[in-house]
């Protein structure tokens, strides 16, 4: 498992909302099981914050909710379907506000 990979989100109650799940946490850290993902909403109506970045995954518009992170197992997450490697500025810049403010 890798920093910016994307999975399927194993959670059906709200895959219909948050189908994937891009992981945010570095591959460096392999400690423990659980793992630092943030969900890719597909919530055309949702207005963009700061921490929020839009993406076309598998030909369809998503947006990246840095801001709902959580961690998880990480056993629960399968095969990798893709990577949000081609977004990690914004993704680092996302995480930084959330963290620093700036």
């Amino acid at each position: 498992m890798r920093q910016f990979d994307v999975y399927r989100n194993p959670e059906t109650e709200i895959s219909g909302y948050a189908p994937y799940l891009a992981v945010l946490q570095s591959h460096h850290l392999q400690v423990v099981n659980s793992v630092v993902v943030a969900p890719r909403i597909n919530d055309s109506q949702r207005a963009l914050s700061p921490v929020d970045i839009a993406v076309v995954f598998l030909g369809s518009p998503f947006i990246l909710a840095v801001a709902e992170m959580a961690a998880m197992d990480g056993r629960r997450l399968q095969q990798v379907i893709g990577s949000v490697e081609d977004q990690e500025d914004a993704i680092r810049r996302a995480l930084d506000r959330i963290f620093t403010g700036f």
